[in-house]
């Protein structure tokens, strides 16, 4: 009875570390960079992942990401995240960010002014409308001045690796 008794405690306790063990391995944080450089791929707006260089450090760190809503595609910044977009050098043409989880680019995209005469068929955050917004949101789209008709743009905007560590640290807005 000992023997057993043991037996089924092992079982249990080893399914229970598992458990816990699978929510440890999410692991890393969200985190959105300028790109130092990059090439594009046919339309001019389409990134190539693989020629990306991100800047040395984040523009906006994990800390200041304080929330993500996946329906709405919007991540919820502080007044710092806020400061930084809004000190950047807009241009017409947009400026390249890539966003990270675990330290690994998930995906690209522009900060596209609304102001902009030019269309991008990419991923882009329109800057002017966030500022405008006050609410702390930084909506990610597809396209601007919206996506066109038989336009395809990747959308990697809700990739796993970024709803988990949101998740882990209970910044997932669900």
């Amino acid at each position: 009875m000992f023997v057993k008794t043991t037996g089924i405690l092992v079982v249990m306790m080893v399914a229970a570390f598992s458990c816990d063990r699978k929510r440890d391995d999410v692991g890393g944080v969200v985190e959105l960079y300028l790109l130092e450089d990059f090439q594009t791929a046919g339309e001019r707006c389409a990134i190539d992942n693989s020629t990306v260089h991100l800047q040395g450090e984040p523009l906006i760190g994990y800390d200041d990401l304080l929330g993500y809503d996946p329906e709405d595609h919007a991540f919820h910044v502080s007044g710092a995240a806020l400061d930084a977009v809004e000190n950047l050098q807009h241009s017409v043409w947009g400026i390249a960010f890539g966003v990270t989880a675990n330290g690994e680019l998930v995906y690209t995209g522009y900060f596209w002014p609304m102001y902009s005469s030019l269309s991008c068929q990419w991923v882009i955050i329109d800057p002017i409308h966030m500022m405008m917004a006050g609410d702390g949101t930084m909506r990610v789209e597809l396209g601007y001045p919206g996506l066109i008709e038989g336009a395809e743009i990747p959308d990697s905007r809700n990739d796993p690796s970024i709803l988990a560590i949101f998740r882990r640290d209970g910044k997932l807005i669900e």
